[in-house]
């Protein structure tokens, strides 16, 4: 439970960290909730339809929406978290520092970036960033049993091309 409240900790730091503010005036955009999923889409992706989690009580990230769901069973090699915002963007995925391993590529007909994050031994994910104008969504196959890394990778691209048809249509 430790470890997967530091993973939890870790990754909310990451997003927290993916961007400064931003200038100009306030757009007035709703943030997609990535817990408006389906369960039908969810277990069509092979994960549990029956778990999704939120933030953790008592943590709050303004410019972030999140929601978690695992693979069925009991064992948890990874958790698929997918955070939204529209008040951060691709482009500060790509121009990030910390993203490792950067690589651009098209997820339907969308913009996307692939990269990995690494904090500590327990803060292993590999991500795709998603264009959702205005903003960006952000898949993320989070480390629970020191997965190798390209196998965390070829989880989040197989998990986002599935439930891209969720993300709401781009203009």
């Amino acid at each position: 439970m430790r470890r997967r409240v530091a993973t939890l900790v870790a990754v909310a730091t990451l997003l927290v960290g993916c961007g400064g503010g931003v200038e100009g005036s306030p757009l007035a955009a709703e943030r997609w909730d990535p817990c408006s999923i389906t369960p039908e889409a969810v277990e069509a992706a092979g994960l549990d339809p029956t778990y999704r989690k939120s933030w953790s009580e008592g943590i709050e990230v303004p410019d972030w929406g999140l929601c978690s769901f695992k693979p069925p069973g009991k064992d948890i090699p990874y958790f698929l978290s997918v955070t939204s915002s529209f008040v951060h963007t691709l482009d500060e995925a790509r121009r990030d520092s910390l993203n490792l391993d950067g690589s651009d590529l098209t997820i339907g007909d969308r913009d996307a970036f692939r990269y990995r994050t690494e904090v500590g031994r327990t803060g292993r994910s590999c991500d795709i960033a998603v264009e959702l104008p205005p903003g960006v969504v952000v898949f993320s196959a989070v480390d629970m049993s020191e997965l190798p890394n390209i196998r965390l990778c070829e989880l989040v691209l197989q998990h986002t091309n599935d439930l891209e048809a969720s993300l709401p249509k781009s203009d």
